[in-house]
């Protein structure tokens, strides 16, 4: 804040997350949001100097996050920063959860609703076809016996899960899932989510795999009751075979 107010090219900073819901531990990471007065941000190496002035720098990222400036920084006191730069221009007001620390134009002084807040039409169907396909993968990469990579699809698959769950559930920021779900109060978590974490193991991968196809037509069922597509009882059943298979091999 020191930093920001004594620099009149900065508009405005935002804390958010953890931080700002006051559920943070020593492990939070300080998110923020920084932003410059309109069509004037300051060069990168500037920025970084300025992340870097606030303490003992371990390492610093620069690396762009969907296409916003965006600054990760490792303190060696253990502190963590994660920082994204934006133009006060498009600055519409404040999202809900976050807190204006710094608000020259008072921009930030109403809240508004971003895009990502609620459910938009069309995303639970696409989560829904996309865990379909991992699934579909999960069934190739069993019969060829490339386990890592089955295991790799089933995580891409819980994800689609979690975050179908979590436009079921109503919860802000559904598309973080997970992250979302735990960071509600009086959400539950699809019941039998922890038997789909399976080891390094063609008979545990199938049973994991097996055990998501049902949560992954509930989860899409809890979005939307009239939410279902063919494509679950074909690949259910492509999966079915390859684990016959695993189960024939073995």
């Amino acid at each position: 804040m020191d930093a920001v107010e004594a620099d009149p090219r900065w508009d405005g900073l935002d804390l958010g997350c953890s931080l700002a819901a006051g559920r943070a531990d020593a492990d939070s990471d300080v998110d923020v949001g920084l932003w410059h007065t309109p069509g004037a941000r300051p060069p990168d190496a500037e920025i970084d100097a300025l992340v870097r002035g606030l303490g003992h720098v371990v390492e610093d990222s620069a690396q762009p996050w969907d296409g916003v400036p965006r600054w990760w920084v490792q303190y060696a006191d253990g502190a963590q920063l994660d920082l994204v730069v934006l133009d006060a221009a498009d600055r519409t007001g404040r999202p809900p959860g976050m807190v204006a620390l710094v608000d020259r134009s008072g921009r930030g002084a109403t809240e508004f609703v971003p895009t990502v807040l609620h459910v938009r039409p069309g995303e639970p169907r696409a989560w829904l076809l996309d865990g379909w396909k991992a699934l579909a993968n999960v069934a190739k990469y069993l019969r060829r016996g490339s386990l890592l990579e089955a295991v790799d699809q089933l995580h891409r698959l819980v994800t689609k899960c979690f975050r179908l769950w979590a436009a079921g559930e109503g919860v802000d920021y559904h598309s973080f899932g997970l992250t979302s779900l735990l960071d509600a109060t009086g959400v539950d978590l699809p019941a039998g989510i922890e038997a789909t974490y399976a080891t390094i193991a063609s008979g545990a991968v199938a049973t994991a795999a097996e055990t998501l196809a049902g949560l992954l037509r509930a989860a899409g069922r809890h979005a939307d009751s009239m939410l279902d597509t063919p494509l679950a009882d074909h690949v259910t059943a492509k999966l079915r075979r390859a684990a016959t298979g695993v189960a024939g091999a073995a």
